[in-house]
């Protein structure tokens, strides 16, 4: 009987929806000793930030403050040292769901306050931040206030999207005292990812981040959130079956900018230099993106209202000569779309949001097949022009000559022997066909089809332009128009030296 009770018990906690479960929250406090802060304030400290959390946060979280007793040093600077593997490891047998390490130290007349999360759900740890306070009175508020900064969310993608996805908050039935604390506003950005559950023991066994992808919350009643979805991946949000969980976790910015290396996916050693990367408020359309839209702003209309919004400049930056730019924080674009452009061609185009580390690099398709190509057919440009111009001059001669009173016909058939010297459209076709076929091969090898579509395109042109200039069927005219001239010749003209 005990034991059909158990599973009965056990049946009704796994019907509990995340939704009416609070997070278990663990405010680790690291505070040294000295003359002036003694144990006893210290515990006065832990029992003032409970009371504080407890009013702000209410039923949202199940909380326990303790004094930590193994962060060395007591500082920033031992919250830097941290690592996720270490507090996996060391909370791997409890059931936190975050732990926040905080840290409280007297330097003279102020205290200096850190802390930095740990998401046991996703298994990560966000950057350090830190708060300065000169009241012992305001200490257990600025604390209190730290740990519910560092706080991410966490929610359930529960009706995925290309466009737009609807999510549950874990905990969001709870209502919260304090407005500021509420687990999601509007505009606030998360960031999903995969977690993978062993399908008998039902344990985490790994998380897997989806990159270049992010959620805006657009709209929010209670538990049950709307969100925008930007990514630069094709409709990632579809789910990975059984045993596969699909989440997303609050993101912030916590630094001034984040350092971003362009490298090529063909060989990441060798960054790339001088590359533009135009960075703007929001996604371009794809007609816009294929060309050189980025450079010139961004102007957009509504069909309804048939009226053009004018959006904030685009910031033009180029990578240094280790392929680095920096992309600076903007209060009002907390997420900005990126565009990495090779000439007038769009690389990449990714959302992202910059303050959250320190730096990170951006593999992008290796361009060198379609840059090489750019160049042969610029050389076969070049080309083209002086031929067509030689052709221009030689049958403007001939034709002057042919119409004169006394036709010269050595000099006119001088000048047509020149034309037919020159190279013909034939010519041009065969060199671009050895340039493109073996482009679009190694492009293909790397399994980059975006750049074999561009080098088919690129030639695609050039052979256009070849045709265009180079029509046999014009030179035919043309000499059937001397023949023509030849033939209705009253006598035939004696044929003198001279060029």
């Amino acid at each position: 009987d005990e034991k059909s009770d158990e599973k009965s018990r056990s049946k009704v906690k796994k019907k509990v929806e995340p939704r009416k479960i609070p997070y278990r929250v663990l405010v680790s406090l690291a505070v040294p000793t000295d003359p002036l802060v003694t144990p006893g304030s210290i515990q006065r400290l832990r029992r003032d930030v409970a009371t504080v959390l407890e009013r702000a946060i209410g039923e949202t979280w199940t909380t326990r403050v303790e004094i930590n007793d193994w962060l060395l040093p007591t500082s920033a600077t031992g919250l830097d040292r941290l690592s996720a593997e270490g507090l996996q490891t060391r909370y791997a047998g409890t059931d936190w769901d975050r732990v926040m390490l905080v840290t409280v130290s007297r330097m003279g007349a102020r205290f200096d306050v850190a802390g930095r999360p740990y998401n046991a759900t996703t298994r990560s740890l966000a950057l350090s931040r830190r708060r300065v306070e000169y009241d012992r009175r305001g200490l257990p508020t600025v604390v209190g206030q730290l740990v519910r900064d560092m706080f991410a969310p966490t929610v359930q993608i529960t009706v995925g999207g290309a466009k737009e996805v609807e999510v549950q908050v874990r905990a969001g039935e709870f209502p919260v005292a304090d407005p500021d604390s509420e687990q999601l506003q509007l505009g606030d950005l998360m960031e999903p990812f995969l977690r993978y559950r062993n399908r008998k023991t039902h344990s985490v066994e790994r998380i897997q981040p989806l990159t270049w992808t992010y959620l805006k919350v657009s709209e929010r009643k209670r538990a049950t959130v709307r969100c925008e979805v930007a990514t630069a991946l094709r409709n990632p949000l579809q789910g990975g079956g059984r045993g596969v969980e699909l989440m997303a976790a609050g993101v912030d910015s916590v630094l001034p900018s984040t350092w971003l290396t362009l490298l090529p996916r063909r060989n990441p050693s060798r960054p790339l230099i001088g590359h533009r990367v135009v960075v703007l408020s929001r996604r371009l359309t794809k007609k816009a993106a294929s060309t050189a839209a980025p450079d010139e702003g961004i102007r957009e209309g509504t069909d309804e209202k048939k009226r053009r919004t004018e959006l904030p400049p685009p910031r033009r930056l180029l990578s240094d000569r280790a392929g680095r730019v920096e992309i600076t924080v903007d209060e009002k674009m907390p997420l900005v779309w990126m565009y990495v452009m090779s000439g007038s061609n769009v690389m990449a185009r990714v959302p992202f949001v910059p303050g959250r580390e320190v730096e990170t690099a951006l593999l992008l398709p290796d361009d060198s097949d379609r840059l090489g190509v750019e160049g042969h057919v610029t050389r076969l440009q070049g080309e083209l022009i002086e031929v067509v111009a030689r052709r221009a001059v030689h049958m403007a001669l001939a034709k002057k000559l042919a119409d004169a009173e006394t036709p010269d016909w050595t000099r006119v058939d001088r000048h047509l022997k020149g034309i037919d010297e020159l190279p013909t459209l034939r010519s041009f076709e065969d060199q671009l066909e050895a340039i493109e076929f073996p482009a679009v091969q190694s492009a293909l090898s790397d399994r980059n089809r975006v750049a074999a579509n561009r080098i088919r395109k690129l030639c695609s042109e050039a052979r256009a332009l070849f045709t265009r200039h180079l029509d046999e069927a014009k030179l035919l005219e043309f000499k059937s128009q001397i023949d023509d001239i030849r033939k209705s010749a009253p006598t035939p003209a004696k044929a003198t030296t001279g060029g």
